[in-house]
């Protein structure tokens, strides 16, 4: 444009009713980005063997994956400190991975036979822990229903379906023995090749992010880096806190059922370490063999464990949980109980596990996404946009 010559004025655009109508129109848009997710979802579902490959390798390079991401998380802060007692970071990665074989040495020559002889003196004694159950839980309701009941389930569960198992079991197919297989085969994998995977996490980590960033779009970059730092800090709080609180808990239980003379003390206590890993549910499932136990040895030895447990509620509730593991992920516990319910029944023992931790990354994901469509469309706008009016040559 020469200097002089006026502007000339564009006009705009003058929007139709089908624009006005549909297209702008908020409920319109929610439903048709509704379609469009069922739709793909549909389609996925009817192309499913094509990702019947990636179901296989996924089985085999996950759980690895998952567990090295737990070891990293649990060590990483130990390595960060040895290398700022001015180790190198690999002299303090070998560090570490020494003290911890020696700490499994250490277990499976002291710890573990303890626990060996527990378990099996717990499974040998179980079936008249559960008949003395059912027969105080008789006296004190006055009726047999009890007894008769688990009589009826002896002769007609067990008993009744013995021929069948058998018959199941001499039919096995070569299919079957290939699963089996491929479980070992899997479960191999994991123990051989976690510990290579969490030495170079542990080494060269902290450079992972970079690397992935050099595949997103330039623009995007900043974007992606605040959700991985996002993803990286929740996790790591996970992680750390959960295994901390779960430690805790089962040093409390072992402590606790030592001091009152429960029997099986140190499984019992190792089981609700490990039971407290799901929130919630975790310390009902955790409480029922100990108070089995307790009711069969004498009403005293009830009173005592349910003390234990109440004192352990205290202390889990409002000093190891707040300090460890705080409020960090924000979750309100429905909606942990319904994710675990669903994750369980999805993805079975590792869904409840590792479910938590997944959906506080899929919150994170789906939140920032949420909040750029936000900040690029103008269907959450507080205010109507105004509405341009066209220039006609008509003169006023």
């Amino acid at each position: 444009m020469n200097k002089g010559e006026p502007e000339k004025q564009v006009k705009p655009l003058k929007q139709s009713w089908f624009w006005k109508k549909i297209i702008d129109n908020k409920v319109v848009s929610i439903l048709l980005v509704s379609l469009l997710v069922f739709l793909n979802l549909f389609m996925i579902k009817q192309i499913a063997d094509f990702f019947k490959p990636i179901e296989i390798i996924l089985s085999i390079i996950g759980p690895p994956i998952v567990f090295s991401t737990i070891f990293y998380y649990l060590l990483n802060p130990a390595v960060d400190w040895l290398e700022k007692k001015k180790f190198s970071r690999n002299s303090a990665i070998a560090f570490v991975f020494a003290l911890i074989i020696v700490l499994i040495i250490i277990g499976v020559n002291f710890i573990v036979p303890i626990i060996q002889s527990q378990l099996e003196s717990l499974i040998e004694n179980w079936p008249s822990y559960w008949d003395s159950l059912m027969m105080q839980l008789d006296g004190l309701l006055g009726t047999e229903m009890f007894t008769d009941f688990m009589e009826q389930m002896g002769d007609t569960s067990l008993i009744g379906s013995f021929s069948g198992q058998a018959s199941r079991f001499f039919n096995l197919t070569v299919g079957g023995i290939g699963s089996v297989i491929g479980t070992l085969t899997r479960v191999g994998i994991t123990i051989v090749t976690t510990p290579f995977i969490v030495f170079y996490l542990l080494k060269d980590g902290k450079r992972l992010p970079d690397l992935l960033l050099k595949v997103v779009p330039t623009k995007a970059r900043e974007s992606v880096k605040d959700i991985l730092g996002d993803v990286n800090k929740q996790v790591s709080y996970y992680v750390r806190g959960q295994l901390l609180v779960a430690a805790s808990v089962g040093v409390m239980f072992w402590i606790g059922f030592s001091i009152v003379g429960l029997d099986f003390a140190l499984t019992l206590g190792i089981f609700a370490g490990f039971m407290n890993l799901i929130p919630y549910l975790g310390s009902f499932i955790a409480s029922i063999p100990a108070i089995i136990i307790a009711v069969v040895h004498s009403p005293l030895m009830l009173a005592k464990v349910l003390i234990v447990f109440a004192i352990e509620q205290l202390l889990e509730g409002r000093v190891i949980s707040p300090q460890i593991l705080g409020n960090s992920l924000k979750i309100h516990p429905i909606n942990i109980i319904f994710l675990l319910l669903i994750a369980g029944r999805l993805f079975g023992v590792m869904g409840v596990i590792l479910g938590i931790p997944g959906y506080a990354i899929l919150k994170i994901v789906v939140t920032r996404m949420f909040t750029w469509y936000q900040r690029k469309s103008d269907l959450y706008e507080d205010t109507l946009p105004e509405v341009s009016v066209p220039i006609t040559d008509a003169k006023e």
